[in-house]
This record gives C-alpha cells, sequence and structure tokens, in this order.
C-alpha cells in the first residue's frame, strides 16, 4: 500500500502529499479503503485492457454458451467463428476455450470482489494505523493474485 506523498478527499477538503502514518485515523481508513478500490480497478483492467471489452467478451460467453447447449449444432455463433478462424480450431475446441476463459474472468471478478469488499469493510474497522495498514495489504495482495493466469495477466 502507498504510505508516502498521498492525495485524497476527506471530509469536504482535499489533501496534498500527506503520509499515511500522520494522517487522523479515520483518514488513513479511508484512504486504504481507496487504494483498495484502486487496486480492484487495476486487476480488472489488467485483465480486459480496454474497458468495453467486457461487453465482448460477454457477448462471446453468451453465444458460445447458448451453441455448446445446443450440443455443438447449428449455425456457428459470430463470436465463435470469430475465434475458430484466430486460433484455427473447431467450433467445439474453440467453444469450450472461450467457455473456459470466461470461467476464469468470472472467478476472477469474485475473488476480485470478496477481497475488495472484506478488505475494505476491516480496514474501515481497524482500530490503528498499522492494522489497518497491514489489512490493505492482504486485500491488494488478494486481488493481485486472484487475477495472474487469467485474460491479458495470462
Amino acid at each position: 500500500m502507498q504510505k508516502q506523498n498521498l492525495n485524497f478527499d476527506y471530509d469536504g477538503r482535499t489533501f496534498v502529499g500527506f503520509n499515511f502514518a500522520d494522517l487522523p485515523l479515520s483518514a488513513a481508513q479511508l484512504v486504504a479503503a481507496q487504494q483498495i478500490d484502486q487496486s480492484a480497478d487495476k486487476a480488472r483492467s489488467a485483465v480486459l485492457g480496454d474497458p468495453l471489452r467486457a461487453v465482448e467478451y460477454r457477448l462471446t460467453a453468451e453465444e458460445a454458451e447458448r451453441f455448446a447447449v445446443a450440443a455443438y449444432d447449428g449455425p456457428v455463433p459470430a463470436t465463435v467463428q470469430a475465434w475458430m478462424d484466430a486460433a484455427g480450431l473447431d467450433a467445439k475446441a474453440a467453444t469450450d476455450n472461450i467457455l473456459a476463459e470466461a470461467h476464469a474472468w468470472n472467478a476472477a471478478i469474485y475473488a476480485i470482489r470478496a477481497a475488495r469488499l472484506k478488505g475494505k469493510q476491516q480496514v474501515l474497522k481497524a482500530q490503528t494505523h498499522d492494522a489497518a495498514e497491514a489489512l490493505a495489504d492482504e486485500a491488494i495482495n488478494a486481488i493481485r493474485e486472484s487475477v495472474q493466469g487469467v485474460g491479458n495477466v495470462a
């Protein structure tokens, strides 16, 4: 967690260049919680690249899921066809690959959310600066670990 040269808004005021240890505990808790959120945002961005890619990935996963449920029969969805052409795979292999990647992405999203929410709640209840820092570091590390090997982080 960043502890020096902190810039943040607190109680209607903007603070620039502060050190974590010098902040009132309530401000330190807020800063630590904000850093957990920022870590989650960075982790999701690292996996996706462009945030609009989430729309593409969701559409692809939905089409692949419907195609798989239909026993890979019927017209191949455009998103599956695109992956078939790009990766040189047949329809079943491309669909299964898309679904495996979608499962990994969903698992990462669930893990990020769980670590983010738990970490923020723990930080906001911390009784000392050291405890808030340790809890924030724990949450940030859990968030980073949750995306290893997924999407663009692979």
